[in-house]
């Protein structure tokens, strides 16, 4: 078994895994890809992407759907994500509202399946 880094140039190996579209989704310049390859196989992967975690975003039921409280937040967070020189910010949430309103704050955005792990080290 061989554990490596993965290079860019190689990440349409990773076709039967569940980092399949890692060439239309990854970034190559930031993100790295960690495979165990049994003779030339890929038999596990894994990547680390650098992301700032957005989370705790809310506004009171009260104020929702105000723009004196949406407009300002909205603002912030541009000013904070590009001081930060973030490209991407990542969040979840277990609000509607706040699905919608996430759906709403950049150019694009990606719907994220699945439960969400923080692991210490």
């Amino acid at each position: 078994m061989i554990t490596r880094i993965l290079p860019p140039e190689e990440w349409s190996k990773l076709g039967e895994t569940l980092l399949k579209d890692a060439p239309n989704l990854l970034n190559s310049e930031s993100d790295i890809v960690l495979v165990v390859e049994k003779e030339g196989e890929i038999v596990g992967c894994t990547s680390f992407l650098p992301r700032w975690h957005m989370e705790g975003l809310w506004v009171s039921p009260n104020h929702r759907k105000m723009v004196s409280v949406g407009r300002p937040l909205l603002r912030g967070i541009y000013q904070v994500a590009e001081a930060l020189k973030a490209k991407e910010l990542v969040m979840m949430t277990f609000d509607p509202e706040m699905a919608t309103l996430c759906s709403r704050l950049g150019r694009s955005w990606v719907h994220l399946d699945g439960d969400h792990y923080s692991i210490g080290l």
